[in-house]
């Protein structure tokens, strides 16, 4: 017996379809349809969508799909939820959400996380046994997004809108519909107190302390946005909006004048749009490339899967991947192979030590370039043609030496770059708290009153 509400207005096939997956059917009828209600009927494989009057009923012949998946490689139990078909979720009112927050209990959220880390689901296996690699990117792509352009600040984790489109579709977002299903459960125990956007946010800072990364205060109050319209801009200035990845990944050629033209690239996203300095971007590309891996378990077209758009408009789940199971050690979401580090659930800075180290280009197993140690092409840890760039900009490479001899340099800049990235963009509740010291007021400015901060004091 299944029952759901239907909006009272004429609806489309497609959309059918994809209100039907919440119940785990699939619409197979065509036409147009005023409904107000579905309610699962005695006959296996029909429902009865009414309208209003009982002598106005249609009878709907749907087939059962099923979404008893908490097993299921690649479909984790929530994901039409906290990545909505409709690219629709009414959030809640400022006041309302306001109040809520007042009776967060922070502590509670945080041990929940924690748990999360190492509880590892069928659906998406993690990596090492640890949620944390995965949910550190799942914040710096969500956040990453914030940048200026011309003079209008834009993007940021604030808004939690990575779950809407046009951010859902984006490259850097690609598995990250698992991550959000992952965090689902927390989100719905915390309800309105605890918007997306510090959830993702919360998830990937409490991930990155408990693998040793210093990160001293968090805080609390991103107000959500019910859809992606603020992410539209970024969409049209996508140089300066999204994070990017695997910028050379299909380029044979990565010589000086390449790395050079990356290193120029870095630099226009990162310290003039995104507001961060030599030292900044330098801790924030090598910290979040101390964790985790890359993935690119096979050479196909898009083996990643359909995008959320793709799939939900055919009735389809996203990011289905195309090689083998599409999950664990058959996962696809860059194309690039291994890990960056030696222990990829430690914070330490064996990153910047091994980039002094002679590389080699050379083309992976995913079908993307990347590089790899030349001494020891078995060694599976890689580098990114953004990687190597660093060594090849004068400015930034004075930090990636600094940070291979000075440990206590690169927490301090990492914890000051990371606090910055998480909390810039977005609108911020009067009820926002903090897990520990409250921020400077600077980082909470609303976006058009928001200021590029490299020479701005964190203290």
């Amino acid at each position: 017996k299944l029952s759901l509400l239907c909006v009272q207005h004429r609806i489309t096939e497609p959309e059918l379809n994809i209100a039907m997956h919440f119940l785990g059917l699939i619409f197979t009828t065509s036409g147009l349809l005023s409904v107000a209600a579905v309610a699962a009927s005695s006959v296996p494989g029909k429902a009865a969508c009414a309208s209003p009057e009982e002598d106005d009923v249609s009878l709907l012949q749907v087939k059962v799909f099923n979404l008893s998946h908490s097993s299921s490689p690649g479909k984790c139990s929530g994901v039409f939820q906290s990545s909505p078909p409709s690219s629709f979720q009414q959030a809640p009112s400022e006041e309302s959400y306001a109040e809520a927050l007042e009776q967060l209990d922070i502590n509670a959220v945080r041990e929940d996380v924690l748990k999360r880390l190492t509880d590892s689901d069928a659906c998406w296996p993690a990596d090492f046994g640890n949620y944390g690699p995965f949910f550190i990117r799942q914040a710096f792509h969500c956040a990453g997004t914030y940048a200026i352009h011309d003079g209008v600040s834009i993007g940021g984790c604030g808004g939690g809108r990575q779950r809407f489109e046009p951010e859902v579709n984006w490259d850097g977002n690609i598995n990250l519909d698992k991550a959000r299903a992952l965090l689902l459960p927390i989100k719905e125990k915390y309800g309105n107190g605890l918007s997306w956007g510090d959830l993702i946010t919360f998830a990937g800072t409490v991930a990155a302390r408990s693998m040793g990364a210093p990160v001293k205060s968090f805080c609390f109050g991103r107000i959500d946005d019910s859809d992606g319209t603020r992410s539209l801009q970024n969409a049209l200035n996508m140089e300066v909006g999204p994070v990017t990845i695997n910028a050379l990944g299909k380029h044979a050629e990565q010589g000086p004048e390449e790395l050079e033209e990356e290193a120029s690239t870095l630099r226009y996203e990162w310290n003039h749009h995104k507001g961060f300095d030599d030292r900044q971007v330098v801790a924030l590309l090598g910290g979040g490339h101390t964790f985790g891996k890359g993935h690119g378990a096979c050479n196909k077209t898009d083996a990643f899967g359909l995008r959320p758009s793709e799939a939900y408009a055919l009735g389809e789940w996203p990011y289905q991947g195309l090689c083998g199971t599409g999950v664990g050690n058959d996962t696809y979401t860059s194309g690039f192979v291994g890990a960056f580090t030696r222990h990829p659930t430690t914070w330490d800075n064996e990153y910047f030590k091994e980039m002094f180290r002679e590389w080699e280009l050379w083309k992976g197993p995913g079908g993307v370039y990347q590089w790899r140690l030349k001494s020891h092409p078995e060694d599976s840890r890689f580098r990114t043609g953004a990687d190597m760039a660093l060594m090849h900009d004068p400015g930034y490479l004075k930090w990636v030496k600094i940070f291979s001899d000075n440990m206590t340099a690169f927490d301090e800049a990492w914890d000051e770059a990371w606090t910055m990235l998480i909390t810039r963009g977005g609108r911020w509740s009067k009820s926002k708290k903090c897990d520990g010291a409250m921020l400077p007021e600077w980082l909470f400015l609303p976006y058009q009153e928001m200021m590029l901060a490299t020479d701005v004091s964190m203290s």
